[in-house]
Formats: structure tokens, C-alpha cells, sequence
């Protein structure tokens, strides 16, 4: 079988959302489990204002050099089927390194629904070429919360999917790993923005033995946090404006991050650092502009990593 896929990158802004600038004062801010911290004001080269405009302005590249650092984590999942031969789109993933193990984060459905029956798990790792590369379903261990009883808005919808051993080395080689718990240090005023990764079907090509993919940097707009069932929810409102797609099927697994952008003292040039802050799972208002992608965020992403950790027997 000669299955094949290309992904490569692509950029959208919608409601590009500024925050105020840092908190200033010197303290800790957990963003799942990444600590960030804030050093003491110092001059600087250029302001949050500045900065923004930098961001807002799409011929700085800006933008485009930080949706292609958050797509060094990301891959597009595809169902590879032998008989009859047939590629799905399953969604999309976060490349995690956690305690040594390597896992892909992504939506419970997309592996129930799709990975899961299928033959292969087809994982996109070189942009731009076509290549093939993927595991029997067999060897991914899911790792995750209760499957609910319905699919619907409310999930709970996250999952781990262990990455056989053997197969790590290939994937690092094109590919990195994020770590959840790593600390973000941060001595400079700046702005903050959250950027959704996917891989919209609408924006692709899949024929029975080739993908042609798109993996996409959204910048979102303002965040609607929900709490039920002991889980936290991030909805956000975005415009269906040229170019992107009606249908965000294809998207569900992809991580948000938080993206904080500021002005390096140390160089003086626009710099950025990010967490890793939820997982998309749901579009709500199909049909409609604007429509909402809701995602889980950080304290359901929490309670997913909690599984990995051994309970002790009663």
C-alpha cells in the first residue's frame, strides 16, 4: 500500500486578541502544569503597543514564525485502512515527553472514532513532502479519561496515546516533544495571545492513498471559561471570514497554547515563550458566523496527565 501525506503550514488571524500587558510584580502563574515567572520591571527597548502593532502587522512575519515554532509539536492524525485501502482524517495532536514515556495528546473521539478501528496510525512529519509514515493501531497504549456515555459539548473528551519506543527516534528527528511541566521564565513586559494548531479537512485534499494536509495556526479572541462535572471548558467566538474553512472537523485534538511576546533585553529584538493551555474537542453553532470551538482546558488537561500516575491500591 502506498499511502502517502503532506502537511504544511498555513497561518489565519481572526480577532486577533491583545492582552494587557505582564503583571509586573515577581511571582509564579501555573498555566497547566508550566510555571511562569515574572521578573521586576526593567527599560526596555520597545513597548507592549509596539509589539502589538509587530504582531497585528502580517508582512512582519511574526506571526507566521510563531505558528511555525508551535507546528514543530503538532502533527495531523490520519485512520490508515488496508482492506479496502483508505486514509481518514482523524484530527490533530500534541507531541508530549512526560516522565521518560512519549505520547500524542489529542481528543478521545478522534482515537475511538477513527485511529482505534483502523489498521495504521498515519502521523504527518515532514512539511511539504510526501512521505508515509505509520504504526499499527495496536501499539499505541491510550492513556485518558471515562469515555462518556454520548458524544456531545460537554466530553469529557481527552486522551494520551503512548508512542511505541522504537518509534520515537523518527518522530524527534522531524518532530519535538513538549514538557508539560516545564518552567517559563519571563523578565519583560509584553502581550499575550492564544493560538489554536488543527488540520481543517475543509483546507485539505484525501483521496484513498494520499492526503494532501494544511496544519493551521489560528489566533483566537477572547476566552469563555465553563466549569462542569469537574472539568473546565474554553470556548472561543471565531469569525468565518475568507479563507477558513465552515467545518473545523479535522481540527478536534489540536492544542491552544498561550503565547506571551516580548521584547528581549538581552538582544532588544521581539522574542516569544509559550505554554501549552488546552485541547480542542467540539464546534458548536455549525453553519452559523460565527461559530465556537470549544476546548478543554487546562484542569482537564491536568486530570489526563493525573492517569498516567500510578493509584495506589486500596
Amino acid at each position: 500500500m502506498s499511502n502517502s501525506a503532506k502537511s504544511w503550514l498555513r497561518l489565519y488571524s481572526d480577532k486577533l486578541n491583545l492582552r494587557p500587558k505582564f503583571p509586573v510584580a515577581t511571582k509564579l502563574l501555573p498555566t497547566l502544569l508550566t510555571s511562569v515567572a515574572w521578573a521586576k520591571r526593567k527599560p526596555m527597548p520597545c513597548d507592549p503597543h509596539e509589539i502589538a502593532g509587530v504582531l497585528k502587522d502580517a508582512g512582519s512575519g511574526l506571526q507566521d514564525k510563531i505558528v511555525h515554532n508551535l507546528g514543530n509539536y503538532t502533527v495531523a492524525l490520519l485512520g490508515i485502512s488496508d482492506h479496502p485501502e483508505r486514509l481518514e482524517l482523524a484530527g490533530t495532536g500534541t507531541l508530549m515527553a512526560i516522565d521518560g514515556a512519549h505520547y500524542i495528546l489529542t481528543a478521545r473521539h478522534v482515537w475511538d472514532e477513527v485511529l482505534a478501528p483502523a489498521d495504521h496510525v498515519g502521523i504527518t512529519l515532514k512539511p511539504d513532502v510526501n512521505h508515509r509514515y505509520s504504526n499499527p493501531s495496536r501499539d499505541f497504549t491510550p492513556v485518558g479519561l471515562p469515555k462518556p456515555g454520548e458524544w456531545n459539548e460537554w466530553g469529557p473528551d481527552l486522551i494520551l496515546l503512548r508512542i511505541p519506543g522504537e518509534c520515537v527516534g523518527t518522530i524527534g528527528a522531524y518532530r519535538s516533544f513538549w514538557n508539560p511541566v516545564r518552567r517559563v521564565d519571563i523578565h519583560a513586559e509584553g502581550i499575550e495571545v492564544m493560538v489554536l494548531m488543527g488540520t481543517p479537512a475543509e483546507l485539505g485534499t484525501i483521496a484513498d492513498s494520499h492526503a494532501d494536509l494544511q496544519i493551521t495556526g489560528m489566533y483566537l479572541g477572547p476566552e469563555k471559561l465553563q466549569h462542569m462535572g469537574g472539568f473546565d471548558y474554553l470556548d472561543y467566538e471565531i469569525e468565518l471570514k475568507v479563507g477558513l474553512p465552515r467545518h473545523f472537523g479535522g481540527v478536534s485534538g489540536g492544542g491552544v497554547w498561550r503565547v506571551w511576546v516580548f521584547c528581549s533585553p538581552e538582544t532588544g529584538e521581539i522574542d516569544w515563550k509559550m505554554s501549552f493551555h488546552g485541547v480542542a474537542f467540539y464546534q458548536l453553532d455549525i453553519g452559523k458566523n460565527p461559530t465556537i470551538i470549544r476546548c478543554h482546558g487546562p484542569e482537564s488537561a491536568r486530570a489526563v496527565l493525573h492517569a498516567l500516575t500510578p493509584q495506589p491500591k486500596e
